[in-house]
């Protein structure tokens, strides 16, 4: 992954910390996407920090995925991956789960990963191919 752009969502922790830690460690520049600043305290006392770009955004809007791929393109000049992490979890009974909840979990765990596909695809394709991994 030297030299290489990728996106990540749900960068701010967990999996998606890993991923972007792991990247940009390899010599990788990474665009970070989660909800909010709070979670990235790590990636400005990260070694790689200039290789970092951070976007806080939903990833079930449009304009974050959107606005994920043009850093790419202007902070680092190219994209050649995306990493769709994002997600929420829920548990318990089905009968007593507040729709509200199912709702969003679809939302961000489905829908999010389509509009990411969707944000970046042009952009790979333009630039010879790309990956696009999607963790569920």
């Amino acid at each position: 992954m030297s030299g290489r752009v990728a996106i990540v969502t749900g960068a701010a922790s967990g999996i998606g910390r890993a991923a972007v830690e792991r990247m940009v460690a390899h010599g990788s520049f990474v665009v970070a996407v989660d909800r909010t600043v709070d979670g990235f305290a790590w990636a400005a006392e990260s070694e790689h920090a200039a290789s970092i770009h951070i976007v806080v955004g939903d990833v079930t809007s449009d304009d974050t995925n959107a606005t994920a791929v043009a850093e790419a393109l202007e902070q680092f000049g190219r994209l050649d991956a995306v990493v769709l992490n994002a997600g929420v979890s829920m548990g318990g009974n089905l009968l007593d789960l507040p729709m509200d909840d199912f709702d969003r979990a679809i939302e961000v765990n489905v829908r999010a990963v389509a509009l990411g596909i969707r944000a970046v695809v042009p952009t790979l394709r333009a630039g010879g191919g790309g990956r696009i991994v999607v963790t569920a």
